[in-house]
């Protein structure tokens, strides 16, 4: 497995108070992240925010609470692929990814050719997040079919297939049950080779078997160090079974990160985002909150997704930069 540990910074998420709502605070929240060494930025793909407690319900983490919410309640939040192309105009090293898209807001051959584009334009710097989708409010709101799990599923898992083709194949084609393509030529084709990595986001056992069979790595949500511990056993299986080597699918979290020497910040930061389970917070002075990742790291997570409140304020987001990616770095990598 590669032992080089990579920080991301997640700037839009659906939660209200984790997304940053205009392009001016946007483009300097990523230039910082760049000047303080992260490895990549990610925006969410939703038209809508949520309160804490809704995203907790629809999420599927929390069976109670008020799932309403969202139409004149909802906050500025940015069309992903139209910020994530000027974002990587604004920057020079970062990464630029999604996490994740709804594979049913755009049909995949489309998907492509635009992830192609990101590609070519930000000199090879694309990381394609996907994700079957659950927002049933959002759906409902933009007019797009929400059919059952298991169909949203078994579609983001031949879209996968297929954007392999066609950024892979000159002349590709694909027929599954969900979409067929004949010859959708791209070019340019991307920057990367063989493509741009793909990640999987979701729990569910089918969502990780789909991960283990296509994927280049998964992302997962608020997972305490010992569940990833727990399912490594079932994901190496299900590699082996796709005829994989379990090292090669990367390992990646998403967690809400409040770093502070204000102890009195940090636990009204907890309050406010309550409904986040307590395992996928890290918090607290920076050496606890280096302590808490190495957990991670030696459990086997390699990527890191750091949501951070409020984060154009820049407090927090200087204080992970400068105090806690450096010691994680040398910790994790050997300096």
């Amino acid at each position: 497995m590669n032992s080089r540990v990579e920080f991301g910074l997640i700037m839009a998420l659906t939660i209200r108070g984790l997304a940053v709502g205009n392009f001016e605070d946007m483009k300097s929240v990523a230039q910082e992240a760049e000047r303080l060494g992260f490895d990549s930025v990610w925006l969410c793909d939703h038209f809508l925010t949520l309160d804490p407690n809704s995203y907790a319900k629809d999420a599927g983490f929390d069976d109670e609470g008020d799932s309403g919410g969202v139409g004149s309640g909802s906050i500025p939040l940015l069309e992903t692929w139209t910020a994530l192309s000027a974002l990587s105009q604004v920057t020079k090293k970062l990464r630029i990814g999604t996490s994740v898209l709804s594979n049913s807001y755009r049909i995949p051959s489309v998907l492509a050719k635009m992830g192609a584009t990101l590609d070519h334009i930000s000199g090879g710097r694309l990381d394609l997040g996907l994700g079957a989708g659950w927002m049933q409010e959002e759906y409902e709101a933009y007019g797009i079919p929400f059919p059952k799990a298991s169909v949203r599923i078994a579609q983001m898992e031949e879209a996968i297939q297929l954007i392999r083709k066609i950024w892979t194949e000159p002349n590709p084609t694909f027929e599954g049950e969900h979409y067929t393509i004949k010859g959708a030529v791209c070019d340019p084709p991307p920057v990367q080779k063989p493509s741009p990595p793909i990640w999987i986001g979701g729990e569910g056992k089918k969502v990780l078997r789909v991960a283990a069979r296509h994927a280049d790595g998964f992302n997962v949500r608020w997972w305490p160090p010992g569940r990833y511990l727990e399912r490594k056993e079932e994901i190496d299986a299900n590699c082996e079974e796709a005829g994989r080597d379990p090292d090669a699918l990367r390992r990646s979290l998403m967690c809400l990160l409040l770093p502070s020497h204000d102890r009195s910040r940090v636990e009204a930061e907890k309050q406010r985002f309550a409904a986040i389970p307590e395992t996928g917070i890290i918090a607290g002075e920076p050496k606890e909150c280096v302590e808490r990742m190495m957990e991670y790291v030696d459990a086997g997570v390699r990527h890191f997704l750091y949501t951070i409140p409020d984060v154009a304020e820049m407090d927090m987001l200087r204080l992970a930069g400068e105090e806690i990616l450096p010691e994680v770095r040398s910790l994790s990598n050997g300096g």
